[in-house]
C-alpha cells in the first residue's frame, strides 16, 4: 500500500547531521499548496535548533497556520498576535491609530486579565456569553460592549488562522442598550448659558481666563451647525466663507489625538462620506467672524488655535467646559440645565432636535451628515411628548363630526 502524500507545509522524515563547523544541519522535504515537492535544509547550533529552523521553512510553503495559533493557544497568546496584525494595518493606513489604541486597551485591560488563560478550544458560545455577562454584571454596559467587540474580532482572527472552526461570539445574547440621553437645551437656556460663560471670566479671583471666549464661540458654532467638537476645532480660514449669502462652512476634517501621532487634524470628518457644506445661521456666523478676527492670516490658520498656532485639542476644550460647569453648577441648575448630561454633545443633539421638529427627520439627518435617518432618530433627536394637534384635525376630517 502506497504511503499517503505529505500535506503542504508538513515535513516527512528529517535527517540531521553535524557539519565540520560544529553546527547541525537538518534536511527534509515538504510540498507546497500546488503539490510540488520542495527539498529543504536548515542549520542551527543544536540538533533541536536545526529541526525547528527546518520546520519554520516548511511552514512557509503552506497557507495554513498563518501566525501559529492553534486550538490549544490561549486568549492571551491570540491577543498578542492579533494586535500585531491590527497595528500593521494602522501603519499601512487602513485603520486609524486611535482605533488600534481602543482595541489594545480593551484587550489588555478587560479581556486578558480576566480570561487570558482560556484556550480557544474552550471557547463555546455558552462560555463566551458567560464571560461577557460577567463583565456586564461587575463592570458596566460600555465595558461589556467593548469586550464583546474585541473578543469577536479576536475570534474572527482565530477562525482565519484555523484555531477556531467558527466565531462563537456571534451567537451570544444581545447586550441591553444604554439609556438614550434625552437632554436638550431650550432657547432660554442657551441664552442663559451664554451669559454665564461671558461672566465666568469676571468671577475668577485670579483674573480673567484668556480662553473663555472659545467656550462661547464653540457653543454657538456647534449649535448652529450640529458639528462634533473635533470638527469644530478643525475649522480653518479656508473652510469658511462669510462673503456668501448666507455664509457657509465646509466640514472637511476633524481634530484627533492618539499616543502614536499626538494631536493633529485629519483631513476628513469622522466618516469620509460626511464631508458637507452648511449654511450658517446668524448666531454661528457671528461666532465665525469673531474667530476669524483672532486667527492668523494664512488660509490654513485654525479658528481655535493654541498659542503655537496648532489646533486646540478636544480634551483641552472639554476640560475647559468641565471647569466652567464645576464653577457655575448651581447657576446652571437654576436654569434647568441637566449638568450631568452637559457635554459638547448636547449642542449637536439640541441642533438636531430643533431642526427635526421644524422641518422633519430627513433634513436633520442631512445636517448631521448621517447616511441613515434611523441613526439620527435613535441617537440624537429627542421626540416631543406633545403630539402635533393637527392629528385631531386630520381625524375629524376623515371620520366626520
Amino acid at each position: 500500500m502506497a504511503r499517503p502524500q505529505t500535506r503542504p507545509g508538513e515535513l516527512g522524515v528529517i535527517n540531521v547531521s553535524r557539519l565540520a563547523s560544529g553546527k547541525y544541519q537538518a534536511r527534509g522535504a515538504t510540498r507546497d499548496d500546488s503539490g510540488a515537492l520542495q527539498r529543504l535544509r536548515a542549520s542551527g547550533d543544536t540538533e533541536e535548533g536545526a529541526r525547528a529552523a527546518l520546520e519554520r521553512k516548511a511552514a512557509c510553503f503552506s497557507t495554513g497556520g498563518g501566525s501559529g495559533l492553534t486550538p490549544d493557544s490561549t486568549i492571551a497568546q491570540g491577543v498578542e498576535r492579533w494586535l500585531e496584525q491590527v497595528r500593521a494595518r494602522a501603519k499601512a493606513g487602513s485603520l486609524s491609530f486611535s482605533t488600534y489604541e481602543v482595541y489594545e486597551t480593551a484587550a489588555r485591560m478587560i479581556i486578558v486579565p480576566r480570561f487570558g488563560a482560556v484556550r480557544f478550544e474552550q471557547l463555546t458560545v455558552g462560555r463566551c456569553d458567560r464571560m461577557i455577562q460577567d463583565i456586564l454584571q461587575t463592570e458596566s454596559i460600555s465595558k461589556a460592549r467593548r469586550a464583546r467587540t474585541v473578543l469577536s474580532l479576536l475570534c474572527g482572527y482565530a477562525v482565519r488562522d484555523d484555531a477556531l472552526p467558527r466565531n462563537p461570539v456571534r451567537d451570544v445574547q444581545r447586550l441591553p442598550t444604554s439609556a438614550k440621553k434625552d437632554s436638550v437645551l431650550t432657547t432660554e437656556q442657551i441664552s442663559g448659558v451664554r451669559n454665564l460663560m461671558k461672566k465666568w471670566r469676571e468671577r475668577r479671583p485670579d483674573g480673567p481666563r484668556p480662553n473663555y471666549r472659545a467656550l462661547v464661540d464653540g457653543m454657538d458654532i456647534m449649535l448652529g451647525t450640529s458639528l462634533r467638537i473635533g470638527e469644530c476645532l478643525a475649522l480653518r480660514r479656508c473652510d469658511v466663507d462669510i462673503t456668501s449669502s448666507p455664509p457657509t462652512l465646509v466640514v472637511s476634517g476633524t481634530v484627533v489625538s492618539n499616543k502614536t501621532e499626538g494631536i493633529y487634524r485629519k483631513d476628513s470628518p469622522k466618516r469620509a462620506r460626511q464631508r458637507r457644506t452648511i449654511a450658517l445661521p446668524s448666531v454661528a456666523a457671528a461666532a465665525v467672524r469673531y474667530r476669524l478676527a483672532l486667527a492668523d492670516s494664512g488660509g490654513e490658520a485654525f479658528l481655535f488655535p493654541t498659542k503655537t498656532g496648532k489646533a486646540m485639542s478636544v480634551s483641552n476644550y472639554e476640560r475647559l467646559l468641565r471647569s466652567f460647569i464645576a464653577d457655575e453648577r448651581e447657576s446652571l441648575m437654576e436654569l434647568g440645565v441637566d449638568v450631568d448630561e452637559y457635554t459638547t454633545h448636547i449642542y449637536r443633539r439640541t441642533s438636531a432636535t430643533l431642526v427635526e421638529r421644524a422641518a422633519g427627520i430627513t433634513l436633520a439627518s442631512r445636517l448631521l451628515g448621517h447616511a441613515n435617518e434611523q441613526i439620527t432618530r435613535g441617537s440624537y433627536v429627542v421626540s416631543a411628548e406633545q403630539v402635533d394637534p393637527v392629528t385631531a384635525e386630520i381625524l375629524d376630517e376623515v371620520l366626520g363630526a
